[in-house]
């Protein structure tokens, strides 16, 4: 659990720092690298702040190309990755020792294997939610913990490559989409990206005893961590939640979730 569960932690800090985080996003599409790196490095600084990273079994869930495995080495843990996009894996600009590629609602990890699991937005990426978290659970110690961010869907980049039409509503505005522009290049409605909102996603964890949720926050500026709690105005002006989660002793008597077709954490909700 986070030693530091009242004190602000994001992935920049300063303003400066904030302006230039900001001048890389700029240029993301066309030169990824430097803002994912850079974001990677202040990301798992404030991390290592915040929960035992150093010497401790680390996932990097959805771990794409390195950025933040690396971040995660670097800080002295010992880091397995997972990605089930191949192409992801394969935009690396080395190899990644110690990187599966399975699916994260079936993770290929033995119960209470790791001490804390890292998932940088990727729970959008993926049908269903429960089943990822539950997982998660699984793997992770009592004790342990888990960070878990994700892109709310009505938030400004919500859609990825469809904004500004998801925020028609994730039927109309895909639809709408495609209609226009033919399918996106990656991160497909129904197949690559899926709306998780943050009000069903609080009562997803609240549902599952294994978790206790620590404290949730806008990832870019965690000290207006109160707009979480406030239902609607949340899912968009959070832009990007996070959730800091810590392992509890309990058990789910319910079995190991397979993946679905719905994510049971997508329906739109307060």
């Amino acid at each position: 659990m986070p030693r530091h569960a009242t004190s602000p932690a994001g992935p920049s800090r300063g303003l400066r720092r904030r302006v230039e985080l900001f001048g890389l996003w700029r240029k993301e599409r066309t030169d990824p690298e430097p803002f994912y790196a850079a974001l990677a490095h202040d990301t798992v600084a404030a991390l290592a702040e915040e929960v035992p990273v150093e010497g401790r079994r680390v996932l990097d869930l959805g771990c794409g190309p390195g950025w933040y495995l690396r971040a995660l080495r670097e800080a002295g843990a010992a880091v397995l990755g997972l990605e089930y996009d191949a192409d992801e894996i394969a935009r690396a600009d080395h190899p990644l020792p110690g990187v599966v590629r399975a699916d994260a609602q079936r993770l290929p990890f033995a119960d209470s294997s790791v001490d804390g699991v890292f998932c940088s937005n990727m729970l959008e990426h993926v049908p269903d939610t429960r089943a990822v978290l539950t997982e998660i659970a699984r793997i992770t110690r009592p004790g342990g913990w888990a960070y878990v961010s994700w892109t709310n869907w009505y938030s400004p980049w919500g859609g990825h490559d469809m904004t500004p039409y998801h925020l028609l509503g994730p039927t109309r505005g895909p639809r709408l989409y495609e209609r226009r522009k033919g399918p996106p290049p990656k991160n497909r409605y129904g197949t690559g990206l899926f709306p998780v909102h943050v009000g069903p996603t609080l009562a997803l964890v609240d549902e599952l005893s294994e978790w206790r949720l620590v404290r949730a926050e806008p990832r870019y500026w965690p000290r207006l961590r109160w707009i979480v709690s406030v239902p609607g105005v949340r899912e968009v002006i959070t832009w990007n939640c996070v959730l800091w989660l810590s392992r509890t002793d309990s058990v789910s008597s319910e079995p190991t979730a397979t993946a679905t077709t719905s994510n049971t954490a997508n329906q739109p909700g307060p």
